[in-house]
Parts: C-alpha cells; structure tokens; sequence
C-alpha cells in the first residue's frame, strides 16, 4: 500500500522581516519584536497611533495610579478604567505593527507604570518612534545609492555639449 504524506503547501517572501531586540538600560533583553524597515505604511500606522494616545488615556484620565501603574484594587470603577485603556493601549500597539507588539514591549513591565514624570508606554513608543525614523533612514540611504547607479549614466548625457 503507497505511503501518504501531508505536505503543507506554502509561498516564503522575503519581506524584510527582522528580530529586534528590546532592551533596558541595563542591557538586559525585555522583549522582541519583529520589524519590516521597508513596510512604508509603518510611519502612517505610527502616526495615526501616535494621534490616539489622549483616547487610549482617556479611560483613566481621572482615577489614582499608584507607583507601580495599577489602580487600587477595592476600586472596581478604577480598575475596569485601567482594563479599558490597557486593551486600547495593546490594540493600538498591535496596530503599529500588525501583530502582537504590545507583548514585546509590555509583557514584563506594566504600560501604565510612571517612570521620571511619564508613563512607560510613552517612553516605549517615543523609543519606536526613533527606531523607525532611523531604519527608514538607512533604507532610504541604500535606495538612493542604487537608483544612482542606473541613472547617473542619464546625468552625464544632460549635461553633454552637443
């Protein structure tokens, strides 16, 4: 009797993908996530959250957040607003990069946790922010470098006397 096999059908497209590490000032890792650099919708994904942060807050914009980011827990309205904003704030995050972020950047410490006068997930996001800039940078760097090469040809003939 012939041998059956289930072979999974599957495309692989290299689209960019890398592993970037999260890390704290220490150095220690806290988290990864996975970042396309030449995804050109990221910067209007990160725009747009950027945008919604005051919506995301909005549910706790009135309660008492204690040292360690949580609200007290005989507060059942205070924690169903923390819950609210927590589910925003991940959504968002997930948003930005189409898949589980906020995992990465949140699994180990609470988003609403107050360090030097901000949230954590302000200085997350600002840190993201930067982070994009400079990879578009750099893709940008190699696009032009190699679009060069095909048109400089192009240059030098404009500028030939006839």
């Amino acid at each position: 009797m012939a041998e059956v096999q289930n072979k999974t059908l599957e495309i692989v497209v290299d689209d960019g993908s890398q592993r970037v590490p999260i890390r704290n000032k220490e150095g220690d890792e806290i988290g990864v996530f996975y970042f396309r650099p030449t995804d050109i919708a990221i910067i209007q994904r990160y725009n747009n959250a950027a945008e919604k942060i005051d919506e995301v807050i909005e549910p706790i914009s009135s309660i008492n957040i204690g040292a360690d980011g949580t609200a007290d827990p005989t507060d059942e309205e205070a924690l169903k607003a923390m819950d609210e904003a927590e589910k925003r704030l991940f959504d968002l995050c997930d948003y930005i990069f189409g898949g589980n972020m906020s995992e990465a950047f949140f699994g180990k410490m609470h988003p609403f946790s107050p360090i030097g006068g901000e949230f954590y997930f302000e200085k997350a996001l600002k840190q993201l922010g930067t982070f994009i800039g400079a990879q578009f940078d750099k893709e940008t760097v190699k696009i032009t470098s190699r679009v060069s090469k095909y048109t400089a040809k192009y240059g030098k003939r404009a500028g030939a006397k006839k």
